[in-house]
């Protein structure tokens, strides 16, 4: 039955949470957050099979290959800008992946945590099949990068924005810049509903810091582990 039911059921959470978000304006009510929970409640509550219900939104899942290469539209508007600012689009991400791997593992190196786990979280901020891909390379496991990957993907749509504004980070570019390194597709998605320059510069963002993370990572992973003995 839920094969049946899994697109109109998943529509339709998306559709509710959406209508929710445009009256209340909270920061909670996320259309992405806020449907996944339920799809989750209700799978629970039915006792279904989560495959099932994958089954059931594969022609979903076949319609968001082509959300993310419609991200290409609005750096093909915003070429111009681009290549005046390249250089320092370059040194940024390289800097957010060096941030976000070395932060991970100075944190994980404190706490002694598992080798494998450290190598399935360095790859948090980067878009699922290439954290399955690089943690998997490194040791790490694919479905714990995956898993992460989402929960900071979500994060970062809910509470990227306000966090950039009370830090006074106001210019477009570099709010889609800093939500496309740190929250990958998700936060690129909702860097495009602030603004088409937002959403340009995010998917930029997006695809430089998988890039590099998928470059610097496995190096700077091998050299902690050669440090920490």
């Amino acid at each position: 039955m839920m094969f049946w039911l899994a697109i109109p059921v998943t529509v339709l959470f998306y559709l509710l949470t959406r209508k929710l978000a445009r009256r209340w304006h909270n920061l909670l009510i996320n259309p992405i957050l806020i449907p996944a929970l339920l799809v989750i409640g209700l799978l629970l509550a039915t006792n279904t099979d989560p495959s099932e219900y994958e089954a059931g939104v594969k022609p979903l899942s076949l319609l968001l290959e082509l959300t993310v290469v419609a991200f290409a539209l609005p750096l093909y508007q915003q070429a111009a800008k681009i290549r005046s600012r390249l250089k320092p689009i370059l040194l940024c991400c390289g800097l957010s992946v060096v941030i976000s791997v070395g932060t991970t593992l100075l944190i994980g190196g404190i706490i002694h945590a598992d080798h494998s786990l450290l190598a399935s979280v360095s790859t948090k901020s980067i878009t699922t099949p290439l954290a399955m891909s690089v943690s998997e390379s490194m040791g790490g496991i694919p479905a714990i990068a995956a898993g992460l990957v989402i929960i900071v993907g979500m994060m970062g749509a809910i509470t990227g924005f306000p966090i950039l504004r009370l830090a006074g980070i106001n210019h477009p570019e570099a709010q889609g810049l800093a939500m496309g390194a740190s929250a990958h597709a998700i936060g690129t998605g909702a860097a495009a509903e602030a603004g088409n320059v937002q959403g340009a510069f995010a998917s930029l963002a997006m695809v430089v810091c998988g890039v590099m993370t998928a470059l610097l990572a496995p190096p700077l992973f091998y050299l902690y582990l050669w440090l920490t003995g």
